[in-house]
């Protein structure tokens, strides 16, 4: 079966979370012998093809909508991997929708975010995608808050874990500035409004537990990122919290093993990756006790409201003062983690393709 799959996502220098989700389905897809897969780009996209060649193996031909769409084959499926598809019924189309952090008030930036909820009207009302991929139990619900007549065309699919394993046994990376193995706490991801970041801090400053630890953010900056930022600067603990952005991923394999523990308090996720990279690569867990977080850390973290300083607060000073549950949670977040494969999110995959071939 010959799958189209949109490569304008993966052309891009860094590994985002959409990067990370579309490099790895595809790369365990491609195990399978009764699959065929061609990159679609745009031409808007086209200068930027030769950043596919750092996330995956993909043979590529250039889109042109809606002229390209009468060259597509019938006997094909689309999967989009980052909330579109084409205009056409000339074939079956997939489409994986992450999250609909959009349609949450304060969460986005108000600029963009009623395009965000037009762009997904547009795509899940009008274009009818024939199925739906989202990665957790709490996304289907999600979605059918807003699109109830989508129900039976949506598909739970989790994403997988053992990317980071791929990269856990190369040579140690060195760790930026000042930090040394267990004496900082991490907290990965973008920093922005639905990460909780101001929060944390406040958490963080009044946990005596870890008074002598560091609080390291590392990932780029979303909407918002600046109230972090400036919260952080005038902190009672500010000369103990660090940003660390364009990280390469061995980097941040290193922060993990690293780390006295993680902690991950996001407000909203459609799936929350670095939940599933925390437990594969052996790193304590705080998260949400809501939402996605919840589903997917399971019993194998420590959960908190992430509304609530001092819930954080207290859920910080309990980790960085207990040596036992940490070892604890680490083995259960191993075993955690061994549920979430790419190889699984793959075979699923396939029979949402197969299903719609038949």
């Amino acid at each position: 079966m010959l799958v189209y799959w949109d490569a304008n996502a993966l052309a891009s220098e860094h590994a985002t979370g959409i990067v990370v989700y579309g490099a790895n389905l595809l790369r365990a897809l491609q195990q399978y012998d009764d699959l065929e897969f061609t990159g679609l780009i745009k031409l808007s996209r086209l200068k930027r093809r030769h950043f596919i060649k750092r996330h995956a193996d993909l043979k590529i031909k250039t889109y042109i909508p809606p002229f390209s769409d009468w060259c597509l084959s019938r006997k094909a499926v689309y999967h989009g991997i980052d909330f579109k598809v084409p205009n056409t019924r000339r074939l079956p189309r997939v489409v994986t929708v992450h999250d609909l952090s959009v349609f949450e008030t304060g969460l986005s930036d108000p600029r963009f975010q009623q395009r965000g909820m037009d762009n997904n009207r547009y795509l899940i009302n009008k274009l009818r995608p024939e199925r739906i991929i989202v990665p957790t139990e709490f996304g289907r619900e999600h979605m059918l808050q807003f699109f109830p007549e989508a129900h039976d065309r949506i598909r739970v699919i989790p994403h997988g874990a053992d990317q980071v394993l791929q990269l856990a046994d190369t040579p140690a990376q060195k760790l930026p500035g000042n930090l040394e193995p267990g004496n900082f706490i991490l907290c990965p991801g973008s920093v922005e409004e639905r990460k909780n970041g101001v929060r944390l801090i406040e958490a963080f400053e009044n946990a005596r537990g870890a008074s002598s630890q560091l609080l390291v953010f590392a990932g780029g900056q979303g909407f918002n990122h600046e109230a972090v930022y400036a919260r952080a600067k005038v902190s009672l603990a500010r000369d103990r919290i660090f940003f660390l952005r364009g990280l390469s991923s061995a980097q941040l394999v290193a922060l993990y093993k690293n780390a006295l523990f993680t902690i991950y308090p996001s407000v909203f996720e459609g799936f929350g990756l670095p939940i599933v990279e925390a437990f594969a690569l052996g790193s304590p867990l705080i998260t949400s006790n809501i939402g996605a977080m919840a589903e997917v850390a399971g019993a194998a973290a420590l959960t908190v409201d992430p509304y609530s300083v001092a819930a954080m607060r207290s859920a910080i000073d309990t980790l960085a003062t207990n040596s036992e549950l940490c070892r604890s949670l680490s083995e259960k977040g191993k075993l955690r983690a061994a549920q979430f494969t790419w190889q699984k999110a793959a075979a699923a995959t396939r029979d949402v393709y197969l299903e719609l071939a038949a």
